[in-house]
């Protein structure tokens, strides 16, 4: 047996607990030999989770006692688990979050006394903030749900306070270099960083082309003007680009729609890094996805106007390569001076860099953070045991 083989779990075949079928119970009700309390005992899905091996009357544990070698799926879902559960959980952020901007987008003209019969503003607000939420219930037990490549940025931090390079200093706004920084300060293993960014981009990406399929016909009747077109446009009165991705305002100055990204995702990843503090007030277990749901309520509600608050690159390069691929042209990455660079690339990122200094600064105490490393002493504390027993000896 492998090494991976074993770390697949197996069962071996065990006598069953299952409940008296309907039958069963009926020949008890006639005999008048049954106990009313005695029913539905157990867990049941979907309400409570159930093991596999779970054996009662409404779970069949099926193959779960098969000692059989696991199948390919089985190995190939063990070898790619996490950075699945970002994919998929980053697909719910696009999948409600870009349906409910074409639905409110796309119908106003279907009632003409209300054109806000399909959702307004509001509407879209909670449509995105429970994409998160799910997206966060679907892969916070797995991945640890970052669905977001910018709540790492903070943690560079040091590497930057420590160098006077300019060079350094840019190269470090590009995600390799984010990725280098995480695992150098921040525990997360660097040989998955890049995997978990390129699997939030593909879970963007694949959830747009689903939306898109869902709202094609009236996607193509909207940039006809009433009229079913194959032209897709990306800025003009019947441009449809922006149900997936986000613009600045027409009105905004560039230095206004990249501090809006910097502050409202600077708002986001402190309250992500004060959520996940053991030492402040951590929601209750199974509790932070409805928690997230309430914080981006508040970041859209507030600071959503600008710039449509990206607050992550993955959410929005993952619609753009969708959009270009089904041939809106090369504006997606142009238009605004591109902006997708220096908007939610740049400006989120210097967002979750400005949000976790702020909290790391003011609150946070754990020796993870780059601003809370000791002075002196080394990683190894093995070498400190020895230190100490080599004096106590002398």
């Amino acid at each position: 047996m492998s090494e991976r083989e074993e770390l697949l779990p197996r069962r071996t075949s065990t006598s069953s607990s299952r409940k008296p079928s309907r039958s069963a119970r009926r020949s008890e009700v006639n005999q008048e030999t049954f106990q009313s309390s005695s029913a539905s005992a157990g867990p049941i899905l979907p309400a409570q989770a159930v093991a596999d091996h779970h054996d009662d009357e409404f779970h069949d544990p099926r193959w779960a006692e098969y000692s059989g070698r696991p199948n390919a799926l089985t190995r190939f879902r063990y070898i790619w688990r996490e950075e699945l559960a970002e994919m998929l959980g980053t697909s719910m952020i696009i999948f409600f979050g870009a349906s409910v901007e074409a639905q409110t987008s796309l119908h106003y003209d279907i009632n003409k006394g209300h054109p806000y019969s399909f959702g307004d503003y509001n509407s879209c607000r909670l449509a995105w903030a429970a994409g998160v939420a799910c997206g966060i219930w679907i892969a916070g037990g797995v991945s640890g749900a970052h669905l977001n490549p910018c709540e790492w940025i903070f943690s560079y931090l040091l590497l930057l306070m420590q160098s006077n390079s300019s060079q350094l200093m840019m190269t470090a706004l590009i995600l390799t270099a984010v990725t280098l920084a995480l695992w150098m300060y921040r525990g997360f293993p660097g040989r998955r960083v890049l995997w978990y960014i390129g699997a939030q981009i593909l879970g963007a990406m694949l959830a747009s082309f689903v939306v898109y399929a869902n709202y094609r016909y009236s996607i193509g009747l909207y940039e006809g003007a009433g009229f079913p077109s194959t032209v897709r446009t990306v800025t003009g009165p019947h441009a449809t680009a922006g149900i997936f991705f986000t613009f600045p305002q027409p009105w905004l100055p560039a230095s206004s729609a990249f501090l809006s990204e910097v502050v409202a995702t600077a708002v986001l990843v402190a309250v992500v890094l004060a959520l996940s503090d053991k030492n402040n007030l951590p929601p209750p277990k199974g509790t932070m996805a409805f928690a997230m749901f309430i914080v981006l309520i508040g970041i859209g509600a507030s600071m959503g106007v600008n710039t449509g608050y990206s607050l992550n690159l993955g959410r929005d390069w993952g619609p753009r390569l969708a959009l270009w691929i089904l041939g809106y042209g090369n504006e997606i990455w142009t238009h605004n001076s591109y902006y997708f660079a220096w908007g939610p690339g740049l400006g989120a990122l210097t967002g979750g860099l400005v949000g976790g200094f702020i909290y790391d600064f003011a609150i946070y105490t754990g020796r993870d953070s780059p601003l809370n490393r000791p002075v002196g002493g080394t990683a190894n504390p093995k070498v400190n045991d020895e230190a100490i027993l080599d004096e106590s000896e002398a």
